[in-house]
């Protein structure tokens, strides 16, 4: 079976590197998928899950929050992201109580910053439970 090389990097840090055979991300414009030998790319990613196929079957799951996805000649794709966690990196406690809180605050207020804040926890807390 074909991979192609995936490195995924947060603003913060480097996330995962290895080698895939299928990707599966939201972009600005819906859900998409990245085989090897796909036409070389740039897509804007939102808030969303990456899901990363391996060749020997097991997945990883990325939790993205905004960011650009890199197609180079299907042979390696990069994920630069304003956020990314992987699932098991998830503080699934912490993200349910800041969840409560924005849930909260949007019952008094509803504000777009907040929104894409609760959007962002229901993510990591989605990303998590898939794991």
């Amino acid at each position: 079976m074909a991979t192609m090389h995936v490195e995924v990097v947060s603003a913060e840090r480097h996330v995962l590197s290895g080698d895939v055979s299928e990707l599966y991300a939201r972009s600005v414009e819906g859900e998409l998928g990245i085989l090897p030998g796909h036409q070389p790319a740039v897509i804007a990613l939102d808030i969303g899950q990456v899901l990363l196929r391996f060749e020997d079957g097991h997945e990883e799951r990325v939790a993205v929050h905004r960011g650009v996805l890199y197609v180079d000649k299907g042979k390696k794709v990069i994920v630069l992201a304003d956020i990314a966690e992987l699932a098991s990196q998830v503080d699934v406690r912490r993200a349910q109580a800041k969840k409560a809180e924005l849930e909260r605050q949007l019952e008094v207020e509803d504000d777009s910053v907040l929104r894409a804040s609760l959007r962002k926890q229901q993510l990591r807390l989605e990303v998590a439970e898939r794991a």
